[in-house]
């Protein structure tokens, strides 16, 4: 409330040039009782036949409220008397209760003009026909406070700017005018910091709070007034972006946003260097609500991360079409594994010397979607990672494939010394449930510990703590053994390797690939079985697939194989008939 006169003194009468027409007196005494004893400011208004409001008559308590003096406005027109209402909705409120006797209530007005400011709540109701009553009162007080609520559950408390409530609403706003205006423009950036919990494990939340409230304070630097910038988790932090001629300049924004983060930050009295994984979805992507929109700019920062972090990728129709697929094959394989839908195929593994021997097979896990068919693990096995289901994956398989070795051994007692390999999650080992269920799997499958080759990628190594290289040598001691995969991918250490209990290594199938391209790629194998052998490690090369290959393979001391060349993998039932063409001469030992 803004008062711009002196309160006039408060008259125990009503301002009023008129009686109600027509009224009793009994009436007529209600009426001037009401007007002289409510606490609420009443105003009337007549609608005169011409459909203009006349503004008649004002109780005591109106001037208070309004700290105005009423009586030189009576007789004057609505909106000579209270130009504030001028385009409002109340003038037409006001006819329509002054000709049909409805009640209106408006719950908040905003008004203002050179001698009134302020929100009135208002009830209107028809005294006689042809005129209303208006009582009212001063909600100013609490509009501020509700603003004040308002801005507090809209902020983040660290940062000051806005939180992801303001966000959506922001987003939700932008969005509805995409659909009034063809020439309105928006685009929504997500930015996540990589790496961001480092900071807080080894210089504290202090540390990572000063580095957010920096973070937010050159985000704002680096867009303009009109936008949006939010944060809206931990280390997560939104751009809205409006109104602008060319999706070159959500670009151009951008690149400001890297370079302004590119700066060290000091805190601590540590220069900090910081990057940023950021999605980009731009207004032109279909979004039907904020949430949507958001999400688009959200795959694509996790899209961008998944490349290597300190990227910007924009988001894309067949982006989303990836994602919710990922999403239906990670909901589907608990299904899929209650109801049986995987199974496993095996491919022969060879030991290729003065004889042809068998030496066993390795478990391949396949995927019999009921509605998409068969589903290859390049497809399912990324996605059982990320979900960490494929720790339940890794432990029906080896529970698989240990049960039919053991069927096949029974049915064929030269197989006594067939190898299983199963390939080896990354993320079981470090569980600690670990052993107990390698030794559960065993027990009931009945399968002798020196028939199971576990094989682990050589990166999974190279992350092992010592707490997996003491399971993997207790294992060793219980005489399973070990096999290096898809060696030569990755930059194992040689005093790291010595370390570990390995029987294996296994050449990865893109240097068999090469071997025929050139003398350098040659020389790297040789290098690599040189390696196995001073580690007293046996050598399988993976993914022959020709006679040439396996001959320079040969002539450099490799003697296993696995491969197109000698299988493809095969069904249960195809690989045993496989292993019947061998004779108990034929297994290797």
């Amino acid at each position: 409330m803004a008062p711009k006169r002196p309160p006039k003194a408060a008259s125990d009468e009503p301002v009023t040039d008129t009686k109600v027409p027509h009224a009793s007196k009994g009436a007529e005494r209600r009426y001037q009782n009401l007007l002289r004893s409510s606490p609420m400011g009443i105003h009337l208004f007549r609608l005169e036949s011409d459909g203009r409001l006349t503004f008649t008559g004002a109780n005591p308590a109106a001037d208070k409220l309004l700290h105005v003096d009423n009586s030189p406005l009576l007789g004057l027109s609505l909106e000579e008397a209270f130009p504030g209402l001028i385009g409002t909705e109340a003038p037409d409120h006001f006819r329509e209760v002054c000709a049909k006797g409805s009640t209106v209530h408006i719950e908040q007005l905003e008004y203002r003009d050179q001698n009134i400011a302020g929100a009135f709540e208002m009830h209107c109701f028809q005294v006689e026909p042809g005129l209303c009553a208006c009582m009212f009162q001063d909600r100013s007080e609490r509009k501020v406070m509700e603003t004040r609520l308002r801005h507090l559950t809209q902020q983040d408390p660290l940062t000051g700017i806005a939180n992801r409530s303001m966000c959506l609403e922001r987003i939700g706003i932008a969005l509805q005018r995409a659909k009034r205006r063809a020439d309105y423009r928006h685009a929504i950036f997500y930015i996540d910091l990589d790496r961001f919990k480092n900071i807080n494990d080894t210089l504290g939340h202090t540390a990572g709070d000063a580095v957010l409230v920096d973070v937010a304070r050159r985000l704002r630097a680096s867009v303009r007034e009109l936008d949006t910038v939010a944060r809206i988790g931990s280390d997560e932090f939104v751009v809205l972006m409006e109104e602008f001629d060319s999706y070159k300049r959500p670009i151009q924004a951008i690149k400001r946003i890297r370079q302004a983060l590119a700066e060290p930050f000091e805190t601590e009295g540590e220069d900090i260097t910081v990057t940023a994984s950021i999605g980009l979805a731009l207004g032109q992507d279909l979004a039907g609500s904020p949430e949507e929109a958001l999400r688009n700019a959200n795959l694509a920062m996790l899209h961008a991360k998944s490349q290597g972090r300190n990227r910007m990728k924009s988001f894309t129709q067949s982006l989303l079409r990836q994602t919710l697929n990922v999403v239906r094959l990670e909901n589907d394989m608990d299904r899929g594994l209650a109801r049986g839908e995987f199974f496993l195929e095996f491919q022969p593994i060879l030991q290729l010397g003065k004889n042809r021997q068998l030496f066993g097979f390795e478990a391949l896990a396949r995927w019999r979607h009921p509605e998409r068919g068969l589903i290859m693990p390049g497809e399912f096995i990324p996605v059982a990672e990320d979900s960490g289901k494929v720790v339940e994956i890794g432990y029906w398989a080896l529970r698989e494939a240990s049960r039919i070795l053991t069927r096949w051994r029974e049915r064929y007692p030269h197989l006594d010394n067939a190898m299983m390999s199963v390939n080896l999650s990354p993320q079981q080992v470090p569980k600690n449930d670990f052993l107990p269920r390698m030794r559960e799997i065993l027990q009931d499958t009945r399968l002798p510990a020196k028939n199971l080759k576990l094989e682990v990628t050589e990166t999974a190594l190279m992350q092992s703590g010592s707490s997996v290289i003491s399971k993997m040598h207790e294992l060793r001691e219980m005489g399973v053994s070990f096999s290096v995969d898809d060696f030569g991918t990755g930059y194992s250490s040689l005093a790291y390797l010595t370390r570990l209990p390995l029987d294996h290594l296994k050449i990865d199938l893109s240097f068999v690939r090469m071997l025929e391209d050139g003398k350098d790629n040659l020389e790297i194998v040789r290098a690599i079985i040189q390696l196995a052998t001073s580690l007293r490690m046996d050598v399988v090369a993976e993914g022959v697939e020709n006679a040439n290959q396996h001959d320079i393979l040969t002539g450099l001391g490799c003697e296993y194989f696995q491969g197109y060349l000698f299988s493809r993998p095969l069904t249960e039932e195809r690989a045993e008939a496989f292993l019947q063409t061998f004779t108990s001469e034929a297994i290797g030992s």
